[in-house]
């Protein structure tokens, strides 16, 4: 899976962890958009904690649509996925200027 674009959108409180969600676009045609979020880790570094496969169209999910779910969970899928750039999560954060991104929106900026 070859990423063409990530970048910081937001950050949020998972199971009482504060995170820095970043989107993930990818090359594969047709794919969804992924939200992958990352926590600082107790090593000083991050971690991958959830990735989530965002399906919603802005033209129309712009309120609670019930008729399909936009958003689902893939986190066990992309735990152990791993290429020639390392985990999964590592090439995210290697993408461009991610990991500083990450490291500003979480406020561990020295």
């Amino acid at each position: 899976m070859d990423i063409v674009h990530a970048e910081v959108r937001r950050t949020t409180n998972l199971d009482g962890r504060p995170c820095a969600e970043v989107e993930v676009v990818t090359g594969d045609a047709g794919a969804a958009n992924l939200l992958v979020y990352f926590a600082e880790a107790p090593d000083g570094g991050f971690e991958m904690v959830r990735v989530t496969e965002n399906d919603a169209d802005r033209e129309i999910d712009w309120y609670d649509n019930p008729l399909h779910q936009a958003v689902v969970d893939r986190t066990d899928a992309f735990m152990n996925v791993a290429r020639d750039g390392g985990s999964f999560g590592e090439q995210v954060l290697q993408f461009g200027s991610v990991r500083e991104d990450v490291r500003r929106a979480l406020g561990s900026v020295e």
